[in-house]
C-alpha cells in the first residue's frame, strides 16, 4: 500500500479542500510538503479568502496587511464611520487582482457599497466570481448604479434592491438567483440568453413571469420552490417553458408537490437529460414516469414514498435515494433496484428496505454504495444488505444509530476485499 506522502500533490489538495482553515494552518506544521502544498499559489487561490468585516476597516490603514489576497470577503455590518474609507482606500493593495469577491452589505443606501463601484475601491474588472448578499438599495442620484465586470462568469445574487443595480458582464454563464419579487426577474431577463447554467430560489410562491422567458443556451437548471408544488393551474407554461430548453443537460427541482402529468410530460420533452434530482416535501414519485430518459445516468429522489415499478432506465450508474431531512423513506417495487444492470453506485438516506430486501435476487453490478442517516440500523440488516451485492468494493456507513465500531470490524473481518469507511453516530437519541 502506498504511503500517504507518495500521493500526488492533486490528491492531497482535495483531501486538504474538506478541512476548515485552524486544521490547514497546523498542517502546514507536520512537513516540508505538506507546508509546500498548503501555501502554494494554486491552493491559496482556490481555498483562502481573506475575510474583512466592519470593524476591521476601521483599523486598516493602521495595521495594513503585508500579503496580497486573490478572495476577498468583504462584511460592512457596522454604522457608518468616517475612518472606514480610509480602510476601504487600502484595499487595492491587499487584493489588487481578486478572483473571487463576498460582499454582504446589512445597511440600505450605504455610501460605501457606491464607494466600492464608483472609485474602484476593489478592482472588479478581474472578479470571476460574485457573491453580493443583504441590501443593494441606493439613493444614488444617478439610478441605476452601474457595474462593469469584464472578466465575471459566476455570480450569486441574493439581496434586494437589484432594480437599482446595472449590471454588465458580457462573459456571465452561471447564476445562482433568490427571487424576493418581480425585479429580480428583470435582472435575469438581461442575462437569460447567455447563461450556461441557471439556480433560481423563489422565496414566495408566486413565480411572476419566470415560465415565460426562452433561456435558449442552458445546460443547467435548478429550480427550488419549496413553498408550491407544479400544479395543474401552471401545467400549460410550465410544459411550454421545459420544451423550449433544447440543449438542457442537468436538471434539479426542489418543490412541495408535483403533478405526475407534468414530470411525465417533461420526461417526454427533455429526453436528451443526463443527470435528473426531483425532492418533493409531499406525495410519491413513481419512477414509471420518467421511463423515456434512456440517457439518464445520474439520479437523486429525495420522497417520502418511491415506486421503482415499470421502469428500466439503460445508462443509469448512480442512485441516490432518501435524505437526512426527512423521516423515512419507503420504496414500493423494491426489486426494481436489481432492474438497473448498469448501476455503479448507489446511495440510502434513512430508507426502509427491510423485510422486503431478503426477497431480492443479488445483483453483480453495484460497486460502490453509501449508507446514511438510518434512525434505527440493526448489524444483521446492514449484512443482508451488503450481501445482496456481491461485487461490493467500498462501502460508507454515516451516521446510522444502532452501528458501532465493532460490528464495522465483523463485516471487515467477514468481507476482507470490501474497503468501509465508517462515521459513527454520536448518541443513540433520535
Amino acid at each position: 500500500m502506498a504511503n500517504f506522502n507518495q500521493m500526488p500533490i492533486e490528491i492531497l489538495e482535495q483531501i486538504f479542500d474538506h478541512l476548515d482553515y485552524r486544521t490547514r494552518r497546523n498542517l502546514t506544521l507536520v512537513c516540508r510538503r505538506w507546508n509546500a502544498v498548503l501555501l502554494s499559489e494554486r491552493f491559496i487561490a482556490r481555498n483562502v479568502s481573506l475575510l474583512i468585516d466592519g470593524q476591521r476597516t476601521l483599523v486598516l490603514h493602521k495595521h495594513p496587511i503585508q500579503r496580497a489576497y486573490p478572495n476577498l470577503t468583504l462584511k460592512l455590518d457596522n454604522a457608518i464611520n468616517g475612518d472606514a474609507f480610509k480602510g476601504l482606500r487600502l484595499l487595492p493593495t491587499i487584493v489588487p487582482t481578486p478572483s473571487s469577491v463576498k460582499l454582504q452589505l446589512v445597511f440600505p443606501n450605504d455610501p460605501r457599497w457606491v464607494a466600492l463601484c464608483e472609485e474602484q475601491y476593489i478592482n472588479l474588472h478581474t472578479v470571476q466570481t460574485f457573491h453580493l448578499q443583504g441590501n443593494c438599495r441606493t439613493d444614488h442620484p444617478r439610478k441605476p448604479l452601474a457595474i462593469q465586470m469584464d472578466q465575471l462568469r459566476t455570480l450569486h445574487l441574493e439581496c434586494s434592491g437589484v432594480q437599482d443595480l446595472w449590471l454588465e458582464a458580457p462573459k456571465l454563464a452561471r447564476l445562482h438567483l433568490h427571487v424576493l419579487s418581480e425585479e429580480h426577474l428583470d435582472f435575469l431577463l438581461r442575462f437569460v440568453h447567455q447563461l450556461y447554467a441557471l439556480s433560481i430560489v423563489f422565496d414566495t410562491k408566486e413565480s411572476y413571469f419566470f415560465y415565460n422567458l426562452k433561456p435558449s443556451n442552458l445546460r443547467e437548471l435548478a429550480i427550488d420552490r419549496r413553498q408550491k408544488g407544479m400544479t395543474k393551474s401552471e401545467r400549460n407554461i410550465s410544459i411550454a417553458f421545459f420544451k423550449r430548453l433544447d440543449h438542457l443537460q442537468r436538471l434539479e427541482l426542489r418543490v412541495k408537490f408535483i403533478d405526475s402529468y407534468v414530470l411525465h410530460t417533461i420526461a417526454d420533452t427533455l429526453t436528451q437529460l443526463v443527470e435528473l434530482s426531483l425532492e418533493v416535501a409531499e406525495g410519491t414519485i413513481e419512477l414509471k414516469h420518467i421511463a423515456s430518459l434512456t440517457r439518464l445516468e445520474w439520479l437523486r429522489i429525495v420522497a417520502c414514498r418511491v415506486n421503482l415499478q415499470s421502469v428500466y432506465l439503460p445508462a443509469l450508474r448512480t442512485l441516490e435515494l432518501g435524505s437526512a431531512e426527512l423521516p423515512g423513506t419507503y420504496l414500493e417495487g423494491i426489486e426494481g433496484l436489481m432492474a438497473f444492470h448498469r448501476m455503479r453506485s448507489l446511495t440510502l438516506m434513512n430508507v426502509k428496505v427491510y423485510p422486503e430486501m431478503l426477497q431480492l435476487t443479488p445483483t453483480y453490478s453495484v460497486e460502490r454504495m453509501v449508507i446514511a442517516f438510518y434512525r434505527r440500523l440493526e448489524e444483521t440488516h446492514l449484512l443482508i444488505l451488503v450481501k445482496r451485492f456481491p461485487a461490493l468494493r467500498w462501502l460508507r456507513v454515516s451516521h446510522c444509530h444502532g452501528v458501532y465500531q465493532r460490528e464495522m470490524d465483523k463485516l471487515k473481518r467477514m468481507i476482507p476485499r470490501l474497503a468501509v469507511a465508517f462515521d459513527e453516530a454520536k448518541s443513540d437519541r433520535i
